[in-house]
């Protein structure tokens, strides 16, 4: 009987499981490639954040980090901008104390070629559904509407 317990047990976790990883299948970021070398985007970028009304809090050349600590190791320009609304990050830490574990939203900036250059966002709306707190939804669906923006007016 306990056996029987047990496999039913596994079987109903394994197929919860499954539908949770099904739910989250829908792509967590956006980007686009940009005609510009990667100085040149990053100043871009962080225009258009400001304009719309966020910040860069924290700026990590992730290739130099890696190369640092790495011997024998050459990558190309990389890096990891985390990006901020303080409305929107205290509406958020108002509905869900610990959502600072995803605060601030992460973009990358990485060179391509020396005259091309990717930006990806974070899709904050897909991240906010899967913590499954309601009143999450509408401050990442708006989160996602700016960064939608921000990127949308490199492509330009």
């Amino acid at each position: 009987m306990k056996t029987r317990i047990s496999l039913i047990s596994f079987l109903l976790i394994f197929a919860v499981t499954g539908l949770f990883a099904q739910e989250t299948t829908e792509n967590y970021f956006f980007s686009v490639r940009v005609n510009a070398n990667f100085d040149e985007t990053t100043v871009r970028v962080k225009e258009l954040l400001k304009e719309n009304g966020f910040g860069v809090v924290t700026e990590l050349d992730m290739d130099k980090k890696i190369e640092e600590k790495l011997e024998g190791v050459d990558l190309k320009p990389y890096k990891l901008l985390g990006v901020c609304n303080p409305r929107l990050a205290y509406e958020a830490m108002q509905a869900e104390e610990n959502i600072g574990l995803f605060l601030p939203c992460k973009m990358i900036i990485k060179e391509i070629d020396e005259t091309t250059t990717e930006v990806v966002s974070i899709d904050p709306s897909v991240m906010m559904k899967m913590l499954g707190n309601p009143d999450l939804i509408p401050i990442g669906d708006e989160v996602t509407e700016v960064l939608k923006k921000v990127i949308e007016g490199l492509g330009r």
